[in-house]
């Protein structure tokens, strides 16, 4: 988990953007569900515990990654406008994903 403690969540400087489960999660061909492989996840958002930030994975337990009150605010207000509607009441949204979208770019070309 080095690389994780290292992420700047900053989501305009370093290319990290928030995604929705549904966006996250594809089918398999035996008809289960595995994260994303066309993502470099960098964590997750989970209002069970709203505010931490924990590894996303779709094979192991999560971990504890960081603070939510350490994204910087543009990024909150994302999670905010991800969660709650524009009149302030709770969406059906229950995980944000963080993905760094510039290791994404590098695993599409190898596509």
């Amino acid at each position: 988990d080095k690389i994780m403690s290292n992420v700047n969540y900053d989501l305009k400087k370093r290319g990290v953007r928030m995604i929705s489960s549904e966006e996250a999660w594809v089918k398999t061909k035996s008809g289960g569900v595995k994260l994303n492989p066309m993502y470099r996840f960098v964590g997750k958002v989970d209002m069970q515990m709203p505010n931490m930030i924990v590894t996303a994975s779709d094979r192991k337990k999560f971990s504890y990654v960081d603070d939510v009150c350490k994204l910087p605010a543009a990024s909150k207000r994302q999670l905010i406008r991800h969660f709650y509607d524009e009149e302030g009441k709770r969406t059906c949204r229950r995980v944000t994903y963080l993905v760094d979208t510039k290791k994404a770019v590098k695993a599409r070309k190898k596509i």
